[in-house]
């Protein structure tokens, strides 16, 4: 398991930002990471709470979180991409919210009812699987919506003040050999930013 979880956080390292110390986001992932954990916390607490039991079918409940939960905060980082960025910044995450926030809802919404459906079933394991998996994407939704959110928003402040993922120390510019000689940033990404950028709305 420790090895999936490694492997979902260096893809989400290399692809949730650009190949630059600017867009690069490496703090991002680690908070969606930790998101996922906290939810799985979260949602295993209250199940002890209400009475379940966990049974050798709950080992597949981390990795189906980290599906749910990743692909959530990949939306959300992509509709910020895609949000014009001489807006202020919480003008991009208002427009990034409006485009993500439906999907993500619509899909945790039907996990979650799709999975407590499933709690109906006679069996006893496929019981407590089923709550314990219909919590964890409702929390994984809270904790998208409000915890990776939130970062976001600092982190696109960083951006426009071209600070590093790094704060600045590893010293590596764009255009250096580590970040491909800027190769890979987009068009957008090789503009930005622009001379009338705002932090605040």
């Amino acid at each position: 398991m420790y090895v999936s979880v490694l492997l979902v956080a260096l893809y989400c390292i290399l692809m949730m930002g650009g190949c630059s110390p600017i867009h690069f986001r490496s703090g991002a992932a680690a908070i969606a990471i930790f998101c996922v954990i906290l939810s799985y916390l979260a949602s295993s607490g209250l199940a002890f709470y209400m009475g379940l039991k966990i049974t050798g079918v709950h080992n597949l409940l981390p990795f189906l979180l980290i599906g749910i939960g990743v692909d959530d905060m990949f939306i959300i980082a992509y509709s910020i991409d895609q949000t014009e960025p001489t807006l202020p910044c919480n003008e991009r995450i208002r427009v990034a919210l409006t485009h993500s926030g439906t999907s993500i809802t619509i899909t945790s919404i039907t996990n979650s009812v799709a999975f407590f459906l499933g709690a109906f079933t006679q069996l006893e394991a496929l019981r407590s699987f089923c709550i314990f998996a219909g919590l964890g994407v409702l929390f994984l939704y809270a904790a998208s919506l409000t915890i990776f959110t939130a970062f976001m928003v600092w982190d696109i402040k960083r951006q426009v003040k071209r600070k590093g993922d790094c704060k600045g120390a590893c010293k590596c510019k764009e255009n250096s050999i580590l970040c491909c000689r800027g190769y890979f940033l987009t068009p957008k990404q090789k503009r930005y930013p622009f001379t009338d950028l705002k932090l605040d709305g």
